[in-house]
Formats: structure tokens, sequence, C-alpha cells
């Protein structure tokens, strides 16, 4: 089965990176689909209209991501219905859902979200559990068109509300499929493992790939099976016999990432966290925050930025700061010393300063210097790491490292 996607949207040809694919494509690997191609395009009538015509060729299904809104620049069904040679007509049930909706929210209706109750003859509504634009759902000859709002987190809530009935449709047509199995590993150059894994695949591994980002290395292994369960046994056993020498820098990634395994682990064993944060300026307790559920383990984190807020709040010594550098294995020390006392009871700490540029770098230290204390009730280890890239990254990167150290003691 060819899976296409349409992406439509001037914004994600200029300003916004276009993201709802991958999440799409995530979606179906896991059950045994793929995510052939994407083709973006501007808000016009005519090039949606072609990009229809052109995936309609070449695919079984098109899912459309973008152009329901209220505005005139929303032109996906209008685009639809020019290549189909349809008429379009307004769905009461839906506009008056609409208008409920509005009234809910305190807000008045306006007559242009009147277009959002446009529906084709023989199709199926998707309600949208979060917005006010429906999805559609048509088959035309033979060929399905799938409908959804472009805003991410409309995107995703229906994908999951109603990819899995498509699934479950479309798995009847195919006996066997390619699960597609994805892990996170640390501490190993992406060249080395690519080669381990590779000199190990067999014969019920069709294919594998690597993939480095902001110190995370993500691997991916496709399996040929007759259902995602028998194909999760395959995986699963590949990295326990195959590859048992790094078992223990390997971890299943999940669409919440490194950090919903560490909630998950850290409620598994009734344990918190408390962390203090310089060069990355809060983006740890963001990143950890993001996940539903952990203010049950996240006890809160301090944003110790100036060098002042490092003395009055974790009481870091002046004369250390003046001595070695608020970028010191020194000073974390102390920032992990300060934690400790404000929050004994708090079973892992963790403290960051570096240097994320572009200024600020000396000879000895130079841009991407960053040292991270990792303290438990009974010890501290402080780590110096030597990152690269730009600020973005190298925030990234040492948020990445402090998660993926704590998740390896968390597991292992």
């Amino acid at each position: 089965m060819k899976i296409s996607m349409l992406a439509i949207g001037n914004e994600l040809l200029e300003n916004v990176n276009e993201s709802n694919s991958l999440f799409l494509a995530n979606l179906l690997s896991l059950e045994g689909f793929k995510l052939e191609r994407v083709l973006i395009l501007r808000d016009d009538l005519e090039e949606i209209k072609r990009g229809f015509d052109f995936l309609s060729q070449i695919s079984d299904v098109i899912i459309c991501s973008g152009g329901l809104g209220p505005t005139n620049d929303d032109l996906t069904k209008e685009g639809l219905a020019l290549f189909l040679k349809e008429e379009l007509h307004i769905n009461e049930k839906i506009l008056d859902n609409i208008k409920n909706i509005f009234e809910k929210r305190g807000k008045n209706f306006h007559p242009s979200n009147k277009k959002q109750a446009l529906i084709f003859e023989n199709s199926t509504i998707l309600e949208n559990p979060v917005g006010t634009a429906p999805g559609l759902y048509l088959k035309r000859n033979n060929k399905e068109y799938i409908l959804l709002p472009g805003v991410p987190t409309e995107w995703q809530e229906m994908l999951k509300l109603y990819l899995n009935d498509f699934i479950l449709l479309w798995s009847k047509s195919y006996n066997k499929r390619v699960f597609s199995f994805f892990y996170d590993c640390f501490d190993i150059p992406e060249g080395e493992l690519d080669y381990i894994i590779n000199s190990r695949l067999d014969n019920r591994i069709i294919s594998s790939g690597t993939i480095a980002r902001s110190g995370i290395i993500t691997f991916r292994l496709d399996i040929e099976a007759n259902n995602k369960k028998e194909a999760g046994l395959i995986a699963k056993e590949f990295v326990k016999e195959k590859l048992s020498e790094i078992q223990n820098k390997i971890f299943e990634n999940t669409f919440g990432g490194i950090e919903s395994h560490i909630v998950s682990k850290m409620k598994e064993k009734s344990k918190k966290l408390v962390v203090a944060e310089s060069c990355t300026g809060g983006l740890l307790s963001k990143i950890i925050t993001d996940v539903p559920g952990s203010s049950s383990i996240f006890f809160g984190g301090i944003v110790s930025y100036s060098n002042e807020m490092k003395n009055s709040i974790l009481k870091v010594p002046e004369e250390i700061i003046s001595k070695y550098g608020a970028v010191s294995s020194e000073t974390v020390s102390f920032m992990d010393i300060g934690l400790k006392k404000l929050f004994p009871e708090i079973d892992y700490r963790i403290s960051i300063s570096g240097i994320a540029g572009p200024d600020g770098g000396t000879i000895d230290k130079p841009v991407g210097t960053v040292f991270i204390a990792f303290g438990n009730k009974e010890n501290v280890k402080i780590e110096r790491l030597n990152l690269t890239g730009n600020r973005s990254e190298i925030r990234q990167k040492s948020v990445n490292y402090a998660l993926g150290t704590l998740l390896k003691e968390l597991y292992h």
C-alpha cells in the first residue's frame, strides 16, 4: 500500500517547520506501514488541485494536513473538489456543532466559519475533539482521501483517535507488513553503532538505519512479520542477544522521548528529582515537565543564571566563582551541595553550568564547555562535556546528556 501525505500552507514554505509528517510516519511505522512521500504546497487552489492529481496517480491513500480553517486561504476541500469534479455542500449538523463550540468558549460565531461545515457527498465526518474544523474521509476510484486539520495539536489528537481504525481496515489486505522499531542510544559514536548493528543483522531484519541528533543516536530496525507482536519479539531478541555488550546504553524510543522513560521509571521507584540550571536556562525543567504526570517525580528547578543567584540561593562561595569561574567543576559541585542542603529528602539532583555561546569562550574553556553534577543521596559525580554546535544545539545537547545519564542510572 502506497501512503502519501499532502501538507498545505504558505507558512510551511516560509517560517514554520513542517512536523506533522514525522508524527504520522512514526505512527504508521509502528503498525507496519510506511509513509512513502510528503508533498508541501502553498495555499493556492490550482496547486492543490494538481497536488491531489499527482499523488492520486502514485498513491493508494492520501492523507492531507491543513487548509480546513475559516479563512479565504484555507482551500484544501475546494482543491480536492476541483480535482474530483464534485460539489461541496453545508452540513447542518457540523455547522450547529461549530456554533456550539463558539458559544461554550464565550465567543461570537463569525460567518466565515461556515465554510468549515462544507463536506462532500458520501464522505465520512471525522469529528475534531480539540478544534472547530472536522476532518473528512472519502473514497473515490479506489483511492482514499483523509483530510485533517494542520494545527499540530489537532492533527496529533485526530490521528490518535482515527488512524487505528484505518490501519485495521488496511491490514486485512496485507498478510505480511514491515514494522519499524526505534531505539535511543548514548555514549557510543554513530559510525561504531551502525557498524555493530549491520555486522550482526540476520534474515529476520530486512534493514536498519541510524540518525544522530543533539547527543542522542536513534537507530531503527525494520522487520517483516505477520503482526506487530511477532515483530516486537524479534526486535527484543535481536537487541538482547546481538547487542548485549551495549544493551545498557540502549532504550526503546517512544513518542514522549527519553524524558517519558525517566518519569515512568521514577514513578515506579517512587523517586524525585530537583535541578539547578545555568546555561540551559530552564530547558531541562521544561522538557521534564512537558511529560504528563511529571509532577509526581519533579520537585522543581532553580535557574541560577547569574553568579549572584548561584551565591544567594545555592550558596556557591564568591571566592569559588572568582577563582575557578562560574563554568567549572568546583562551581557545579557547590551548586549540588546547595541543592542537597536545601532539599535533603530529594533522591536525585542535576546541576548544569556551561558556555553556550556564541561569546564567552576562552582557550581553556571554549564555547561548548559544560559541567554537569549528578547527585544522589550517597554521592555526586561531575562530568565535563566539550560540545559543538550553535547556542541552541549546545543547550539541547547538555540537557540530553543529563537526561541520558539519569536514565542509565535509573535503569541500570
